[in-house]
């Protein structure tokens, strides 16, 4: 079975991403961003590092950039999910690459520091759904304040001082991969080029590619661009054209086919639909071999309002 290299959608806020999710199951996969869940409801049993953690309501668990899990539940649990990228803290804490945290249920409410924890995910979660004018800015602001919580809270050790087996030299590689096209995606990109900077054959690092993303090359790279497209159609008046070219498209007729084809509308409706409908959320179509809900950001508000209540509200 091959695990699922998930490319997380930064739409809304640059290398942030909130959502909160009715999840019955996941398969395994990974991902570049740290992920903090927080148990609303029901129970949660996650596959990682070759063992399943237990989660109840009131549960709170970290999982690294580049770690695989699974998650699953017998009934339904319903989860409050805050994502964001290494890259946020790099400019003045380069040391967040090399941390590992331990991945442990907490139970927030225990101490002082998860209270404080909870409050910051939840008002970060509230700013992220309501999209007040500069949500932006306070969103980035608060993910600051969760990680300094998380330090204090979350049992972490420093990564290089572990041994570097060949698990870790594997998520190495895909990093390296992940960030080199996420850098050059508006240019040509061909996976000859990454086989070269990697000393690996063409044919090896196409099937370590597949195998580990879950998809070739060229649907990876067509993907992220589609997502770079679509936070430019929501958030600008740019032509098309024009973001075709910001994209790395060669042309419109690619723009559009791919486009089509991961979010089932052209870019010209996609953009009409937002405009007409601001609080809708357009995602992928239904997952039915991952047996999950993504809740619409006014559904989440509400939900959130209605678990917590001040101090969380703000």
């Amino acid at each position: 079975m091959t695990n699922e290299f998930e490319l997380i959608e930064h739409s809304k806020v640059q290398d942030i991403h909130v959502f909160l999710i009715e999840m019955h199951y996941r398969s395994m996969h990974l991902h570049m961003d740290i992920e903090v869940v927080y148990l609303l409801s029901g129970s949660l049993n996650i596959v990682t590092n070759n063992k399943k953690i237990s989660l109840e309501k009131g549960d709170f668990i970290v999982l690294n950039s580049c770690q695989l899990h699974e998650l699953d539940s017998k009934n339904s649990a319903l989860l409050l999910i805050f994502q964001f990228s290494p890259k946020i803290f790099e400019a003045f804490f380069p040391q967040i690459n090399e941390v590992y945290f331990d991945t442990t249920p907490i139970t927030l409410e225990a101490s002082e520091t998860g209270r404080r924890l909870l409050g910051n995910i939840v008002a970060a979660s509230q700013a992220y759904f309501k999209e007040e004018a500069y949500f932006s800015l306070l969103c980035h602001g608060f993910s600051s304040i969760i990680m300094f919580d998380l330090m204090k809270l979350v049992p972490h050790k420093q990564m290089k001082e572990e041994k570097k087996d060949q698990l870790l030299l594997k998520l190495e590689r895909i990093k390296r991969i992940s960030d080199y096209i996420s850098k050059h995606y508006q240019e040509k990109l061909l996976l000859s080029d990454i086989a070269e900077k990697e000393a690996l054959s063409f044919t090896y690092l196409s099937h370590f590619f597949h195998e580990n993303f879950g998809v070739t090359f060229q649907e990876y790279v067509n993907l992220l661009r589609c997502e770079k497209a679509k936070y430019l159609l929501i958030h600008t008046e740019s032509t098309l054209l024009t973001i075709c070219g910001i994209c790395g498209f060669s042309d419109l007729r690619y723009l559009n086919s791919s486009f089509q084809r991961f979010y089932g509308v052209s870019p010209k409706t996609f953009r009409k639909q937002n405009q007409d409908c601001p609080n809708q959320v357009n995602t992928l179509k239904q997952d039915v071999t991952n047996k999950q809900y993504i809740f619409s950001k006014t559904q989440s508000l509400e939900k959130i309002t209605r678990f917590f209540t001040p101090p969380f509200q703000q």
